[in-house]
C-alpha cells in the first residue's frame, strides 16, 4: 500500500484540474465529438465573405469512458551509447515503457547496428514483459559512421512485412531515441508510421530529427545536456498518448452544404496533413491519424461563403438560417466492443455519423453587430504565430546550414543574435494584430520570450546545436497538439498534456537511478520508482471559505451545477483504480467490502 499512498499524494496537487476536466468530458459524451464555431453568427443575406474562418475541434472522451483503449505495436529505435551519452538511462526507459504497455500491446526494440539484437520482431507483452527487460538489460552501445538511417529502415522493414490480419484494429508507432551527431542526406520513407524522436544531448542533429517528425506525423523532444539522463520522464510525455488511442485513422472529412454555393478557401491544420479536392473545392479532409482519449485537436477552416440565394425549396436557407458545412469523422474507433468503423453513415457501435453541421443565420439586415467569437479569433492567432515561427526558422536557421546540406547559402554574421530578431519580429506581428477584438496573448508571450532567450544563449552556427532544438520542439508542439519535452521533462506546453499523461508521468522512473549526483539533497536513489514533475496552472480551488467567522467551508462557484460530493467520491475512486492499474497492482474483492490494493 506504501506506493499507492505515495502516487495518490503525489496527485493532490492536479485534483481540481482533473475534476473539471472530468465534468466537462461526461458533459461531452462517450465518443469522440465534432463541433464547428463561426466566426460571425451571422452574414446579412446579400454579403459574401472571401474568408469566412471557422475553428473545428475534434474531442477525444477520455479514458474512464472509452473502458478501454487501442491495442498498439509499438516499435522503440534506440542509437545511443556511441558518444557523451550513456545508453544506461535509455535501457531504464525502455524498460518503463515496457511496464506502461498492457497485455494486448506487442514491442520490438532495435540497438544501435553491430550490438546484439534485442528484440527484432514483434513480442507480445502478455507472458512476456520480463523477457523484454532482459532483452533490454543486454543492449549495448557500438556503431559506426552513421547508422541512424539503417536502423529507422529495419523498423519500417518490420512493420511493412506485418500480415495484414494481424494489422487490423492496431496502432503502430515507432519511438526514435539517438544521440547522433549528423544523419545521411536522404531520408526513408516516413508518412505510413508516425515516428516519436528524441534527442539527447546538445550535439544530436536535431534539424534531422525535426523533419522525420514532421514527415511521419510525430512529436520531436530533446533532452539537453543537464537533463540527457530524465529519458523516461521524457518518454512518458508521449507513452501517455500512445497506451490511450482512443481511435486510428482518424480523418475529419468536410462537405459544403448542398446549394449553399460554399467553398473552401484553405484549411489551417498545423502539423496535420490536409487537402482540398480541385475544381469546386466544396469538400476537403484533415488526416488525423491515432487519437489520444482526452485529447482536443482544433483546426481552422477558411470558407468563401456566397451571397445567400432567395429562399426557395432545396436551397438550405429557412428561417433565416443556412447550413453551410459539414464536418464529419471517419476512422476506426474503440467502444466497449472492441475497434469498430465510423465513417460517414454510421457511427461505431451503431447509431448516426459523429458529425457537426455549421449553421449560421442569414437575416436581410445588412447591418449586423460586428462583434467576432473571441476563441476563434485567438485560433486564428494561434495559427498565424507558427506560420511567423516557421518563416523565421527557414530564413534565419536553416539557412545557416552548409550548402552540401541545403543547397542553398546565406552570409552568417556570427554576432547576430538570433534571440532578439525573434522577439523584433514577435513585437512587430503583435502590433500588427493589436486591434483585434477578443485577442488573447495568453501564454504566448511568455513562450516566444522563452523561445528567443534560449536562442540567445548561443550564436548558432550549425542547427545541430541544442539552441535551435528548443524552438524545433516547440514548433512540435503546437503543430502536432501534444506534449513534447523541450530539454527537459519540466519544460512542456501544459495545455496540450492531457490527463492520463499526468498519470503516467506520475509513475515515470527517474532516469537517475543509481546515477551520479550525490544524494544528500532529497534525490531518489535505486529504490524510489518515481519522478517529480512541474505542476500546471492550479484550477480554481474545490472549497473556498464559506465567510461566516468560522472554519467552514462551501463550493466555489465555478463548480456549482457542475460538480456534487458524490462527483467527487466517484473521482477518487478513478483516480484510486488507476493508480492501482499503473502500479500492476491487483485488487481483492472481498465479500461486503470496499475493494483494497495488494502487491
Amino acid at each position: 500500500m506504501g506506493r499507492l499512498h505515495y502516487l495518490m499524494l503525489l496527485s493532490a496537487g492536479f485534483i481540481s484540474t482533473l475534476l473539471l476536466a472530468q465534468a466537462m468530458s461526461a458533459a461531452a459524451g462517450m465518443t469522440v465529438k465534432v463541433s464547428t464555431t463561426p466566426i460571425f453568427s451571422k452574414i446579412p443575406r446579400a454579403q459574401t465573405n472571401k474568408d469566412f474562418q471557422v475553428l473545428l475541434r475534434i474531442e477525444a472522451p477520455p479514458p474512464v469512458d472509452l473502458k478501454g483503449r487501442v491495442p498498439i505495436d509499438l516499435v522503440m529505435v534506440l542509437d545511443v551509447g556511441g558518444g557523451t551519452v550513456s545508453l544506461e538511462p535509455v535501457k531504464k526507459a525502455m524498460k518503463f515503457a515496457i511496464r506502461q504497455l498492457s497485455d494486448e500491446d506487442s514491442v520490438a526494440i532495435f540497438g544501435p547496428p553491430m550490438s546484439r539484437e534485442v528484440i527484432p520482431k514483434f513480442m507480445n507483452i502478455h507472458g512476456s514483459r520480463r523477457i523484454a527487460e532482459k532483452k533490454v538489460d543486454e543492449l549495448e552501445g557500438r556503431r559506426f559512421a552513421h547508422p541512424a538511417r539503417s536502423s529507422l529502415d529495419e523498423a519500417l522493414k518490420m512493420l511493412e512485412e506485418q500480415s495484414a490480419s494481424s494489422s487490423v484494429g492496431r496502432a503502430k508507432f515507432i519511438v526514435f531515441v539517438t544521440d547522433i551527431t549528423r544523419f545521411s542526406s536522404d531520408m526513408p520513407e516516413l508518412s505510413k508510421y508516425p515516428v516519436h524522436a528524441y534527442g539527447l544531448g546538445a550535439s544530436h542533429d536535431a534539424a534531422a530529427l525535426r523533419l522525420i517528425a514532421q514527415r511521419s506525423q510525430g512529436t520531436y523532444s530533446f533532452l539537453d545536456d543537464g537533463n540527457a539522463d530524465k529519458v523516461a520522464a521524457a518518454l512518458a510525455l508521449c507513452l501517455g498518448g500512445l497506451k490511450s488511442v482512443a481511435a486510428i485513422g482518424a480523418r475529419v472529412v468536410l462537405k459544403a452544404a448542398s446549394g449553399s454555393g460554399v467553398r473552401i478557401d484553405r484549411i489551417s491544420s498545423g502539423g496535420y496533413a490536409s487537402s482540398i479536392a480541385q475544381g469546386d473545392r466544396a469538400s476537403g479532409e484533415i488526416a488525423i491519424g491515432a487519437l489520444y482519449a482526452g485529447e482536443v485537436k482544433s483546426f481552422v477552416v477558411h470558407l468563401d461563403v456566397p451571397a445567400a440565394p432567395e429562399t426557395s425549396p432545396g436551397e438550405r436557407v429557412c428561417c433565416d438560417q443556412q447550413q453551410l458545412l459539414v464536418a464529419s469523422l471517419d476512422g476506426q474507433l474503440y467502444t466497449s466492443g472492441g475497434v469498430g468503423v465510423v465513417d460517414d453513415d454510421a457511427a461505431a457501435g451503431g447509431g448516426g455519423p459523429i458529425q457537426d453541421v455549421l449553421v449560421v443565420e442569414r437575416p436581410p439586415a445588412a447591418v449586423l453587430p460586428k462583434v467576432p467569437s473571441a476563441i476563434v479569433v485567438n485560433h486564428i492567432f494561434q495559427f498565424r504565430v507558427l506560420e511567423m515561427v516557421d518563416a523565421f526558422i527557414n530564413d534565419e536557421i536553416l539557412l545557416r546550414r552548409t550548402p552540401a546540406t541545403t543547397g542553398r547559402t546565406k552570409d552568417v554574421d556570427v554576432d547576430d543574435d538570433l534571440g532578439t530578431k525573434l522577439l523584433a519580429r514577435w513585437e512587430r506581428f503583435v502590433l500588427e494584430h493589436q486591434f483585434w477584438v477578443g485577442l488573447d496573448l495568453g501564454s504566448l508571450d511568455g513562450e516566444i520570450t522563452a523561445v528567443a532567450n534560449s536562442l540567445r544563449k548561443q550564436n548558432i552556427v550549425g542547427v545541430s546545436s541544442s539552441m535551435a532544438a528548443y524552438i524545433f520542439s516547440w514548433m512540435s508542439s503546437y503543430k502536432m497538439q501534444r506534449p513534447t519535452a523541450m530539454g527537459s521533462p519540466a519544460k512542456v506546453v501544459g495545455v496540450f498534456v492531457t490527463l492520463e499523461v499526468h498519470l503516467t508521468l506520475q509513475v515515470a522512473i527517474p532516469a537517475e537511478n543509481g546515477g551520479g549526483g550525490g544524494g544528500g539533497d532529497g534525490e531518489c536513489h535505486d529504490e524510489c520508482e518515481y519522478s517529480c514533475v512541474e505542476q500546471l496552472p492550479p484550477a480554481p480551488p474545490l472549497l473556498v471559505a464559506s465567510g461566516r467567522d468560522d472554519d467552514s467551508y462551501r463550493f466555489n462557484a465555478a463548480y456549482e451545477g457542475v460538480i456534487s460530493l458524490d462527483d467527487i467520491n466517484q473521482f477518487m475512486i478513478k483516480i484510486y483504480q488507476g493508480m492501482v492499474k499503473a502500479n500492476n497492482l491487483k485488487q481483492c474483492h472481498l465479500m461486503n467490502q470496499q475493494p483494497r490494493a495488494v502487491a
